[in-house]
This record gives structure tokens, C-alpha cells and sequence, in this order.
């Protein structure tokens, strides 16, 4: 078999071409045609040949047939031949009329709201919403907005009247917080847990290792002087005299800062250090007193209370924690493989699915799409003929008319086939009926 190069494909032309042609040649055809058998029926020897005059009044027929299509053709889309003939080009002339025919074609006939409203009717929207959640990159597609929604209330949480409000509620929680029986309860309980003990060993390291800064230090000789200076001015000699000595300062704070580092180390280490049970046993009698409901407990309490809320500055931790939980918020929604967003994407697609599951909300869903969608059609159907209108305007009338002449103008050349066929066969009727009448 032989392969016929691209080019020399590109280079033929295509049925749909040489279709265009037809009509063309067709007229050419029975121009000639009728020429020769009208200079044959001149000569000598086919002079007179019956068969021969027939068939040269069927060749003149379908001449006069082919010319009259393809005036008629013609006339359609321009003036044939150029001249401004009266009732030709058709489309151009009456181009606002065909305009508003296919308007109101499409708008009333084809795509009316009835004829759509019957398509809806039948159509099933649960069914196709089930379908398409099957596709896990559908269900990405649906949560994208949600998660790119979360993303942009995630950036309230830094404003200031969220933290304000925290602020607020944080204070108003502290204040409502009731003081029984059931704090001090707490309380024992909490004296007696591991987590306590591991509260009391960190401070006490951490107390421990502040008193081994030298800052401690300085702080503990300031202290000294300005002790001292308070001795001298209360008119005391001897003491002052000794504490203003640097030798004696150092040798104080040495011991202190050593001696306070050794017994807090040791008290995070000895669980039956005595400083450790002083301080565990006072936490549990005060709570004891507490469970009991001693008034003076409760009142310390109270005091206790009012000091933190008085106290406390919320605001900036609050802002700081507000930051960071933002900021992890729109890290993990902007990733579609990200804890959160996988979260949004399963949670949409279980609950749309576990929703239209039962047969009553399918219905209902189905019911609500179909009046919205309707209820939506009929307020702006107009906007099918306006589409419509805007395109078909778009287009200049050498546009318009040369699209049209391309869809249908291969068709319209088989009419001037017919014509010159029907005329040519109407011209040897008429001839034979001619013959036959005398």
C-alpha cells in the first residue's frame, strides 16, 4: 500500500470542497452540453436527428434550471454578479430579522422554560452528586473553598477584639469559679499525686539553679548595703560596720546562695527531705481545711483569687497563643494533603453522602434543586436570548454570512445539481410532448 505523504493529504481538497464545486460544474455541463448538440444539429449529417433535438432541449432546460438556482442561491448571500437587483442578498438585508428568528427560536421554542423544566423533571440530582463524589479529586475540588473559608477565619483570631474577648471570659470564668468543699477535695488529691511531686522537684531545681546565678548574687549584696545603711541610720555602728565589708558580704552571700542550692537539691532528690514535707504538708492542711469548709481558708482563697484576677495579665499570652494556633491553622488548610484539610474533604463527602442516603432527604434534595433551579430559569431566562443576541452581533455581516455559507452551502450546491437535473428533465418532457403534438 502506498503512503501518501501529509502535505499532498493537506494539499486535496476535502469532500466537503469538492462537494462545493458540484453545482458549478453541473451548469457547466448542460452549458456545454447544449452548445454541442446545437452546432451538431447544424451540420449535415445529424441535421434533423430527433433523438439529438431532444436531448439538446433537455441540456437547454436544465441550463435555464441551473442559472435560475444558482440565482436563487446566490441571492441568498450577496447580489449576483454584483449588481443591486432588487429582493438579493438576502441575509444581509434582513440580517436583524434572521437575528431575532434564531433569538426567539432558541429563547421560545428550543430552549423555552417549559422544555427545559420537563429536562429537569427527569433529571436526578442526588444521583448525579453521589456519582461525582466518588472521584477523590471532586471532593478536593468541594472542600477547597471551605478550606480556603476556614483559612480566612482563621485570621480573625489575632484580631483585637477576639482577644479581648478571651481576655474577658478567661477573668469572668475566674470569678465564677466556686470556692467549696470541692477545691480543697482537689487539693488533697493533687498533694497526693505524682504530678505534684514532679511540680515540686522542678521548682526546686529551678530555684536551686537560680540561687547559683550570679545575679542572685548582686541582688543579695544590694540587699546587704542598703540593710546596712537602714542599721546606721536607726543609729546601730558594730553591725553596719561589718556588713559594708566586702570580705564579710561575700563570705554571707556564699553561704547562702551554696547553702539554699545544696538543701533545694536535696530536696528534689530525698523524697523524705524536710523541706519537702513542710511544704507537702502544709499544702495538705490547708486543703484539708479547705474540704472542711474552714471560713478561713475560703477566705484566704478568696483573696488568693482576687489577687490573680487583679493580677493577671492575659492579653499578651493570650494574643502570642492566638498567633501560633493562626498560623498552624493556615499552614495545615493550605496543604490538600494536610491533617486538617483531609479532615474537611472527609467530613463534606460523609456527610453529603450520609445525608442523601435516606430516601426522604434524596427526594427532598432533589425537589429543592429542581423548584431553585426552575425558580432561576424563569427569572432569567431572558439571558439565554441575550447570550445568544451578543454572539450573533459580535459577528459583522461578512462574518455572519460566510459561517452561515459554510455550514450550509455544500447542501445548497446539491439544490443547483437538482435544478439544472430537474430542468433538463422537464426540457425533454416538453420537447417529446412538442414532437408528439405536431
Amino acid at each position: 500500500m502506498r503512503v501518501v505523504p501529509d502535505d499532498a493529504r493537506a494539499s486535496r481538497p476535502s469532500p466537503e470542497r469538492r462537494r462545493n464545486h458540484i453545482g458549478t460544474v453541473s451548469l457547466l455541463i448542460a452549458i456545454l452540453g447544449a452548445a454541442v448538440c446545437r452546432y451538431l444539429l447544424t451540420t449535415e449529417h445529424f441535421a434533423g436527428v430527433t433523438w439529438l433535438r431532444l436531448l439538446a432541449a433537455g441540456f437547454e432546460a436544465g441550463t435555464v434550471g441551473g442559472l435560475a438556482d444558482w440565482f436563487a442561491v446566490t441571492a441568498l448571500f450577496r447580489h449576483p454578479l454584483g449588481l443591486p437587483i432588487p429582493h438579493t442578498a438576502i441575509i444581509p438585508a434582513r440580517r436583524q430579522k434572521i437575528v431575532e428568528g434564531i433569538v426567539s427560536m432558541v429563547e421560545d421554542e428550543w430552549l423555552s422554560p417549559e422544555v427545559i423544566g420537563a429536562r429537569l423533571a427527569r433529571f436526578a440530582p442526588s444521583e448525579f452528586v453521589i456519582e461525582w463524589l466518588r472521584a477523590p479529586e471532586h471532593v478536593q475540588r468541594l472542600g477547597a473553598p471551605v478550606r480556603d473559608l476556614l483559612r480566612g477565619l482563621a485570621g480573625i483570631l489575632t484580631q483585637a477584639e477576639v482577644v479581648e474577648f478571651i481576655d474577658r471570659a478567661l477573668r469572668r470564668q475566674l470569678r465564677e469559679l466556686p470556692i467549696d468543699a470541692s477545691v480543697g477535695e482537689a487539693l488533697v488529691r493533687f498533694a497526693d499525686s505524682t504530678g505534684a511531686a514532679a511540680m515540686f522537684d522542678s521548682t526546686a531545681l529551678s530555684l536551686a539553679n537560680l540561687a547559683r546565678r550570679p545575679a542572685t548574687a548582686d541582688n543579695l549584696y544590694a540587699w546587704l548595703d542598703r540593710s546596712a545603711e537602714q542599721m546606721r541610720r536607726e543609729g546601730k555602728r558594730l553591725i553596719p560596720l561589718f556588713l559594708r565589708r566586702k570580705a564579710v558580704q561575700r563570705r554571707i552571700v556564699e553561704a547562702a546562695c551554696d547553702s539554699a542550692a545544696a538543701e533545694l537539691r536535696a530536696a528534689a532528690s530525698d523524697a523524705e527531705h524536710p523541706l519537702r514535707r513542710v511544704v507537702f504538708g502544709g499544702v495538705r492542711n490547708f486543703a484539708e481545711r479547705l474540704a472542711a469548709g474552714n471560713p478561713e481558708a475560703l477566705r484566704q482563697v478568696e483573696q488568693m483569687r482576687a489577687a490573680i484576677i487583679e493580677s493577671l495579665e492575659v492579653a499578651p499570652i493570650v494574643r502570642e497563643l492566638l498567633t501560633q494556633l493562626r498560623r498552624q491553622l493556615e499552614d495545615d488548610l493550605a496543604q490538600p494533603a494536610g491533617y486538617l484539610a483531609e479532615l474537611v474533604d472527609r467530613e463534606l463527602r460523609s456527610g453529603i453522602l450520609e445525608l442523601l442516603d435516606d430516601q426522604q432527604r434524596r427526594t427532598t434534595f432533589d425537589q429543592w434543586i429542581r423548584g431553585t433551579a426552575n425558580d432561576l430559569l424563569r427569572r432569567h431566562h431572558h439571558q439565554i436570548g441575550v447570550t445568544v443576541r451578543e454572539n450573533l452581533e459580535a459577528l459583522d455581516t461578512a462574518a455572519l454570512v460566510a459561517q452561515i455559507e459554510e455550514r450550509v452551502g455544500a447542501d445548497l450546491q446539491f439544490i443547483r445539481l437538482n435544478g439544472a437535473i430537474v430542468g433538463g428533465a422537464i426540457g425533454v418532457l416538453l420537447a417529446v410532448a412538442h414532437l408528439f403534438l405536431g
